[in-house]
């Protein structure tokens, strides 16, 4: 499990610092992913406390930054040791998507 406290990532021409507890904060104003009115075009989730939280939209909520690309959030997530996962199947299983891997 990650001990990372704090990591930071570049959208757009700006870098924003993210931590635990910014994410925290942050899905007090998010519906979680897992409500009675889920996004159906969406993969990449973490989990944060009793929840599921889309990872763009958790990251852009927490720092305000637009843009976010789903890696960079992904990514950031799992460093700060959010457990980050897809819900995938068919092709995504077997080939991946290459906005969210490349």
């Amino acid at each position: 499990m990650s001990t990372a406290t704090e990591t930071a990532f570049t959208a757009g021409d700006a870098t924003y610092r993210l931590t635990g507890d910014k994410v925290r904060a942050a899905t007090a104003r998010l519906a979680p992913a897992d409500s009675t009115n889920p996004h159906p075009n969406r993969s990449w989730y973490a989990f944060v406390g009793t929840h599921l939280y889309y990872v763009v939209d958790l990251v852009a909520e927490a720092t305000g930054a637009a843009d976010v690309r789903v890696k960079t959030a992904r990514l950031a997530l799992a460093e700060l040791g959010f457990p980050v996962f897809a819900l995938a199947w068919n092709t995504l299983l077997t080939q991946g998507h290459p906005g969210h891997t490349g």
